[in-house]
């Protein structure tokens, strides 16, 4: 497995140690060759091999243990989709065969702020259930999503989530028709996501309303993409 000359040397690393752990089979917890295995594998000199290993590190993908050795946090995958496309983070992970799970879920009554009362078109103070999910695929942490609904639309459902939130939606009567976004990208530390462990992950922050097909907000989401596991396309076009 040696290396060929595209794009960064640490990025070609790291591509090439997630497809070792893949031939190898090795799961989250399994520890990885040594340093020396490693740069005689792939034949690459130790400051690349280190630099490469540190990312991943950051990225949650790898944890090292003191004196014990590199092991396994989590399993990479590569979830392409444009930015156009709205598609639940149940189905963007199904179309490439993966296995969507909900890893945490964390439901809560709470009161309209006068900020959400204003996304979500209703009076402040009124009754709304905000979710909160840690989504993965095949076990890979792959969003952390916080979803607020008015109070009445999470009973018209049954008060029966699932794993699709859009799925929800269409037990409502009402279909999701289109979401107005703003896109950020930020760090989560495990202040913020427990299940990063003792690392911290880079993702990518939808902030966004979601509307049904008369135009009426349904839920107002913050939605963090693992930038590790997802890959958005955006189409931009000259006016």
């Amino acid at each position: 497995m040696r290396l060929s000359v595209e794009h960064s040397m640490s990025e070609k690393i790291q591509e090439s140690l997630m497809a070792m752990i893949r031939e190898r089979s090795l799961k989250p917890g399994d520890q990885i060759p040594t340093e020396m295995e490693l740069c005689e594998l792939l034949g690459v000199g130790r400051s690349s091999l280190r630099e490469a290993v540190a990312q991943m590190i950051s990225h949650g993908l790898l944890s090292r243990v003191q004196g014990r050795g590199t092991f396994i946090r989590q399993i990479s995958l590569r979830l392409q989709g444009g930015l156009d496309d709205l598609m639940s983070v149940t189905d963007m992970i199904r179309s490439v065969g993966a296995v969507p799970s909900t890893c945490r879920i964390q439901i809560e009554q709470i009161k309209a702020s006068e900020s959400l009362a204003g996304k979500l078109q209703i009076n402040v103070g009124d009754d709304c259930v905000r979710i909160e999910r840690v989504r993965c695929a095949d076990d890979a942490i792959a969003a952390y999503c916080i979803d607020t609904v008015p109070k009445a639309v999470f009973d018209a459902a049954g008060s029966d989530l699932g794993e699709s939130l859009f799925a929800m939606f269409a037990r409502t009567g009402r279909r999701l028709s289109h979401t107005h976004t703003s896109i950020q990208p930020t760090i989560l530390t495990p202040r913020d996501l427990p299940e990063l462990g003792d690392g911290f992950g880079l993702f990518l922050l939808l902030d966004e309303v979601d509307f049904d097909q008369s135009g009426e907000p349904l839920c107002y989401s913050n939605d963090y993409y693992n930038t590790s596991i997802f890959k958005f396309d955006l189409v931009r076009k000259k006016r």
